[in-house]
Parts: C-alpha cells; structure tokens; sequence
C-alpha cells in the first residue's frame, strides 16, 4: 500500500507539473501584447512560488513525521506563501488599472509579513497562527485574483477575463471553507484542484490574448472611422474639388461640393460615376496611371476633362496620391481650374505663329512647319506645291481707298484662300500682300488648277470702303513644286520667279516655274545675290523676319492704271 501511494503522489505531482507547464506556454503565447505581458507573468511567478511553497510544505511534514525539528523549513514556506500572494497582489493591481502599481506600498507589506512570521514561528511560536497564515495568504492571493478580473470583464470582449475571475472565485471559495472549517476535509483527493486551475488559468489566458487583439481591432477600426471623418471634413471645407475614388473599379467614393459643381455629379447618384468618365482625353489618363503605378503619388499633372452635361473639354491641374480610405485603396484627386491659364497660353502661342491682320499663319510658322512636312512627303515619295500669291495693284486700293480698305482686301483675300483649300494645306502671309500656300499630295500640274480656281474666286470679292464704295482686285499667282526643290527657301523664291512672270504677262493669272527654268533662274539669282551684298538687311524682305503691311511695297510696284487698262512692264523692271 505504501508503495501504491507513493506511486499515486508521483502521479499526481507530474499532472500538476505538465498542467503548470502547459500555464507556461499560454503565458510565451500571450506575452506578445504589451497588455498581457506584466500582470501574466507576475501571476505565473506567484503561482510557481506557491508550488515551491507547497512542495517545502512537503518536505517539512515527512521531516515532522520522522521527528525532526521543521522551524526552519516553516519559515521558508510562509514566506514563500507571502511571496506568491505579493506577486499576485501585483498581478491584480495591473489588471485593475491597467498600470504599475505603487512597489513600496507592497515591499512594506512584504517586510511586515515576514516579521510577523518570523515572530510566530520563532520568537513566539504559535501553531494556530501559522495554520491561518498557511491558508489566508493564498486566499487572499486569489481573492486580489478574482475581484481584478471581474472588474475587466465589464468590457465588450471579455470571455478570458471572465473566466479568470471564476475559476480564481471558485479557488478562493474552498480556501475560505479551509479556512473556516465547514465541514470539508482536504484530503490528497484534491490534488487535482491546482492542475485543473493551472490548465482553466491556461485557456482563459488565451482567451484574454484573443480579447485583448479583438480590442485592439476596435480601437484600429475607430481610429481609421475618427481618420476618414477627419478626411471627409477636410474634403468637405477645402476650397479646391477633390474627389476620392476605389482604385481598384475607379468608382467614385466622395466628391466635395465643389467638385460636384465642377463635373455635375448628383450627389445622390455617386456610386454611378467612375473618374475615368471624366477624362476628354484616354492618353492622357493612361499617362497618369502610368505614372501613379510607378511613384504612387503625382503633382501638378494636366488633365483635359469633361462633364456629362456639355462635351466642351476643359483643363484640370490635378495632384493625386493612393490612400487607404475605408478599409480599401483609393485614389485621392485634388483638382485646380486652369482653362483660363490654358487659353491664355494657347492665346500667345496662337499670337505667336498667326498674322495679327488676316489670323493667317506667319512666314515663321510657314517655314519651319512646311520643312517638316517635306521630309514626311519626300520619305513617302508624295509630290508637293507652293503657291505665291500678290495682290495687283495694292498700292492704288491703299491709295484711293485707304488703309483700313486695304485691311479690308487682304482679310477677304486670305479668308477666300482658306474657305476654298483643304483643313492641311497650309496657307500664311508672308509680308506685306503676299500670301504662300503649301499643297501637299499636289504636284505642279494639279496646283495650277487649284491656283486657276481660286484666282477666279478672288476676282470675285467685292469689298466696300468706308464710303461704301465697291471695291474689286485681283491676284496673280506663281506656283513651284518637289519637281524643282525639296528645300523651303527654293521653293518660295521659284514660286515667287512665276509670280513676277505673272506679272509680267499681265497680271490676273497663274504661271508655274518649269524645271527647264531652273537653270536661268540659279544664274539670275546669283547675280542678284551679288548686287544685293551691297544693300542694308533692313531693306532686304528676304531677310526680314516680321514685315508690317506697307514693308516691302515699292511705288514702282503700283501702276496708276485700272486693272482693265494693265500696262507693259518697261525696262525689263519686276513688278507685282
């Protein structure tokens, strides 16, 4: 039989040991949150005190029994008991208010309880005494326990707080009955008491883990709330249109008033638009992706947008970012109204290659436009023409009727000019009443026909002078081709050769300069390159780059007959 309850007592000792063993772990398992981690292992320190303590209790009642002096061995066991309720006291005094208790406060408590067993088992021993404070410390120790976990158990995740405060109650509850005696005798029957706390202590600790993470969730979930309605009033309050969208269906999520008004979205129909919607131009959205994916963020991007009540496209400066809004990823948009900026710079670039007067293009944009249009044509062996245009007789309209008709002639000229030609031929004033026209696809015999035409259309103005007096001209025409030349400047001066042969064989019509003409016109060039060396730059028209209405107009262009009654150029002299 001795044998048999020694083997029981083995037994029993490793279920408790692998119970509290098994209280360990949950405690490495739950010491991963700064909540958990103090009053966890302050307990699981008091309660393996509490095992030791019991283990000396042991031990000093096989030496009892044996007839051996236990003094020393009493000492060391309420102390230890003392210990383990301090510990828990310490533990209980974190989970009821979440902080460091004050430590003197239990360090004098601690240092009272040793003097007082210290005075009872030694200097006045009282057995009486040491068996109540065998069974109050502990007590007391889970009583600090219970009341702890039951004040936590008041919050919304609460199922490992309260049941740490039942099993710590039911403790409590039989230590009161020893203490009082009411007919319950401890026998070893009860060993397994502490293996059945250990392991209930041991889930409600990973219980507690899951409360404490399922509270910290909550306080994440309300503070992204407090943040998204921090972000909805500044959308709301802020003076530019900004608007939130899901990055992943582009939908969109918020809009202030002010982008309401800018695009006209009803805020009653949000979820219906997506920003894409928005965009007059697929390039440049796909352009501000591109972008985005790359650097996440994006500043001071233009935009060409429109709104689904007017397909008119206006210009947007946006800058946009990639939050976290709602638990989703989104794309934040703040927009800025540039139109006016953007008309502006169209205003002075349309300045900047238009003729003020007749809002043709300028000799500038002509050349460097119409040399890139030749390189394209000659790669794809298209033919191309120039057509040089001169008003006749300027001079007398300018004379008779005044300047203001004169505006007035070349502005129906130049309208005529572009009413009756294609949207990509290009049509500029080139100084004074000269006009250029490039044809591309066109070569020499087909640009005499459309000159021929529009000479005829010309001929056909009539404009009124200030005295409402009728007014008719006409134009002569020179026309060269790719047969001649694939440079600009060659181009213009062949073309301008035909029109002083136009002028010369009377006006009113339409000469084209001749490849067999090319080797007369090099030499008479060179000539007058050479007699020009001598002329000033600023009396040169091929040298000036911006000429006003009257620049480059002889009086010997000019002759004081009507145009019915043209004479014979003398002398051999050019005039147009």
């Amino acid at each position: 039989m001795g044998n048999i309850e020694v083997f029981n007592q083995d037994a029993n000792f490793l279920i408790t040991l692998f119970s509290l063993l098994l209280l360990l772990c949950a405690c490495f398992y739950d010491s991963r949150k700064e909540k958990l981690f103090a009053p966890i292992w302050l307990l699981f320190t008091g309660l393996l005190i509490e095992f030791f303590a019991n283990g000396v209790a042991t031990k000093a009642s096989d030496i009892y029994i044996s007839g051996g002096t236990i003094g020393i061995y009493v000492f060391i066991e309420l102390s230890l008991l003392l210990l383990a309720m301090i510990f828990m006291a310490l533990a209980a005094s974190h989970i009821l208010i979440n902080n460091s208790p004050n430590y003197w406060v239990f360090l004098g408590l601690s240092i009272l309880g040793i003097i007082c067993i210290a005075l009872f088992v030694f200097i006045i021993p009282d057995g009486i005494m040491v068996n109540k404070m065998r069974q109050i410390f502990p007590l007391a120790g889970f009583a600090y326990l219970a009341v702890g976990f039951w004040v936590q158990s008041h919050q919304r995740h609460n199922s490992g707080y309260i049941l740490s405060g039942v099993i710590n109650t039911l403790v409590a509850l039989l230590l009161l009955l020893r203490l009082f005696s009411v007919g319950i005798s401890f026998s070893p029957n009860l060993w397994f008491v502490p293996a059945a706390y250990y392991t209930l202590l041991a889930f409600a600790f990973i219980m507690m883990k899951e409360n404490v993470t399922s509270e910290e969730l909550d306080k994440s979930i309300q503070e992204i709330e407090k943040y998204n309605r921090r972000i909805d009033e500044m959308i709301r309050l802020s003076p530019f249109p900004i608007i939130i969208s899901r990055l992943s269906d582009d939908k969109i999520l918020v809009a202030n008033n002010n982008a309401q008004k800018l695009f006209g979205i009803n805020p009653n129909e949000l979820e219906r638009y997506k920003l894409k919607d928005f965009f007059a131009d697929s390039d440049n959205r796909q352009l501000l992706t591109d972008r985005l994916e790359t650097q996440k963020e994006v500043q001071d991007f233009e935009v060409l947008v429109k709104t689904p009540l007017s397909n008119t496209p206006f210009w947007l400066l946006t800058s946009a970012n990639i939050i976290d809004y709602n638990y989703d990823v989104a794309l934040y948009s703040a927009f800025q109204d540039i139109t006016s900026r953007k008309n502006r710079e169209a205003l002075l670039k349309n300045q900047a290659i238009r003729d003020p007067l007749t809002s043709l293009y300028n000799r500038r944009y002509f050349e460097k436009e119409v040399s890139k249009m030749i390189l394209k044509l000659k790669a794809a062996k298209a033919p191309y023409s120039v057509l040089m245009i001169d008003a006749d007789l300027f001079k007398r309209v300018n004379d008779t009727y005044g300047h203001k008709t004169g505006d007035k002639v070349l502005i129906e000229l130049a309208a005529t000019a572009e009413r009756a030609l294609r949207d990509h031929d290009i049509v500029a004033r080139y100084g004074g009443e000269e006009f250029v026209i490039f044809l591309p696809g066109i070569d020499d015999s087909q640009a005499y026909k459309v000159a021929d035409r529009l000479r005829e259309s010309i001929s056909s103005i009539v404009v009124y002078s200030d005295e409402k007096q009728p007014v008719r001209f006409t134009v002569s025409i020179g026309v060269s081709s790719s047969e001649i030349s694939d440079n600009v400047d060659m181009l213009v001066k062949t073309a301008d050769e035909a029109l002083y042969k136009a002028k010369q064989n009377g006006r009113n019509r339409v000469e084209v300069f001749k490849l067999q003409d090319l080797n007369k016109f090099t030499t008479e060039d060179h000539e007058n390159r050479e007699e020009k060396q001598n002329i000033h730059p600023v009396f040169d028209k091929e040298n000036s780059l911006e000429i006003s209405l009257l620049d480059g107009i002889e009086t010997s262009k000019i002759e004081n007959d009507v145009p019915a009654n043209i004479e014979q150029p003398q002398n051999g002299a050019k005039k147009k």
